[in-house]
């Protein structure tokens, strides 16, 4: 299957203003998370990637390095990209990215990638003692990303319970 380009996702956080502040290390940061997270929520609730790219362990978390570049670099590109129409599943999966991850700063988003196991492994892996960091050994295989989803399922569990009708019935009632 010829999925959408990571770029396309990318520039749909953008074009919602979920890189904030815009043209910033934080923004940049957050957008990495953002774009992570959106991964994870889609092997979480459809067993697939949403796209092929691999993260890369960094000292802040979890980071699709060709974007980040990007943004660090040619801003102006990533906002003039012109992104393919996205199927109702990939904006499924990106709205509920926005409306979980999207209130919270680019540190907050940072400190939840460090959670996962394989964040902790690679990034050890990367570094040698010479404090020099090897990107290569930096990457993340996406199967890993298969192996930690049991916290994803429980957000979005808890996500589906605040958003029912039943619940928001609940908050109506007069004690």
């Amino acid at each position: 299957m010829n999925r959408t380009n990571v770029f396309d996702y990318t520039k749909w956080f953008l074009e919602n203003n979920l890189d904030t502040p815009r043209n910033t290390f934080k923004g940049n940061m957050k957008l990495q998370k953002l774009l992570f997270f959106a991964q994870l929520i889609s092997l979480a609730k459809n067993n697939k990637l949403l796209f092929d790219d691999q993260f890369c362990a960094f000292e802040n978390g979890m980071v699709m390095e060709n974007v980040r570049l990007k943004y660090k670099n040619n801003l102006d590109e990533l906002l003039n990209y012109r992104r393919n129409k996205l199927t109702d599943e990939e904006v499924e999966i990106l709205e509920l990215t926005k409306n979980i991850y999207g209130s919270e700063n680019a540190d907050t988003l940072s400190n939840m990638t460090h959670q996962f196991e394989y964040w902790k492994k690679y990034l050890q892996i990367s570094n040698n003692e010479l404090d020099f960091k090897d990107k290569n050994k930096s990457i993340v295989p996406n199967e890993e990303l298969e192996k930690e989803l049991d916290n994803i399922r429980d957000v979005l569990d808890a996500y589906n319970i605040m958003n029912s009708e039943e619940f928001k019935s609940m908050e109506e009632l007069d004690y």
